[in-house]
């Protein structure tokens, strides 16, 4: 008796175990898409902000070479200011006194003005030079030696001849004589002037002494010319 045997068809034997494989690849790609699915939908945790550093600020070394470069010096300090000191004004000199009689009028100043003036020049006129070769020569440099005629009267008062030199020498010994009792190298201390007439106090070497006096001035013609003098008192 034959039996009934089933052959089963060599293509459906092998597709079965392809169709397995390909049900198990299936269900692995449902498994992943479905986790990527419920990753996207869960919100991520936001991480805390963070805070910006300020950038560094670099540092460039300089290197100094000692030998090379000047030290600086230390800032000088500023000097004291300089406090001027006070100007004293020079004091005048007390007026001089003067005698009752010369107080009348306008007082003047220490160096008489113009009438005081008139007074030193007058003084001057007495000076003479210390010999008679310095008097010479005065006479010749100012062009004031005696005239040929002056010379020639001189020697016939004297009955004999005489020289320009000779009639010099014998004027300065005169005026040498006579003017020991006039005023010389006046210094004029003050005064007192009332309209035309002025009182000069002065000292002068008069009579080998140091003494002084008051001079009457007088102007005439708008000029100063001393009248007299007097009250002559040695200065101590």
């Amino acid at each position: 008796m034959t039996k009934n045997r089933h052959y089963s068809h060599p293509a459906t034997v092998t597709a079965r175990p392809a169709a397995q494989g390909m049900g198990g690849a299936v269900a692995i790609a449902l498994a992943l898409t479905l986790t990527t699915v419920l990753t996207g939908c869960v919100t991520p945790t936001a991480a805390p902000p963070t805070t910006a550093s300020p950038p560094a600020v670099a540092t460039v070394a300089t290197e100094t070479n000692p030998s090379s470069s000047p030290a600086i010096p230390a800032p000088a300090r500023a000097p004291a200011p300089v406090v001027p000191e006070p100007i004293v004004q020079p004091k005048e000199p007390p007026p001089v006194e003067l005698p009752d009689y010369a107080r009348r009028g306008k007082r003047l100043p220490a160096n008489g003005g113009a009438p005081g003036r008139a007074v030193a020049s007058y003084c001057r006129s007495f000076e003479i030079d210390k010999d008679a070769a310095t008097y010479f020569k005065t006479l010749t440099r100012t062009k004031r030696l005696p005239s040929a005629a002056d010379v020639a009267e001189r020697s016939r008062a004297a009955g004999q001849p005489q020289t320009v030199k000779q009639v010099v020498e014998r004027d300065w010994a005169l005026r040498r004589e006579s003017n020991k009792s006039a005023p010389q190298r006046c210094k004029v201390l003050g005064g007192s002037i009332d309209g035309a007439t002025a009182l000069i106090a002065f000292e002068a070497e008069l009579n080998g002494r140091r003494q002084r006096g008051i001079a009457t001035v007088i102007q005439t013609d708008k000029k100063w010319r001393v009248s007299d003098h007097g009250d002559w008192v040695p200065v101590k």
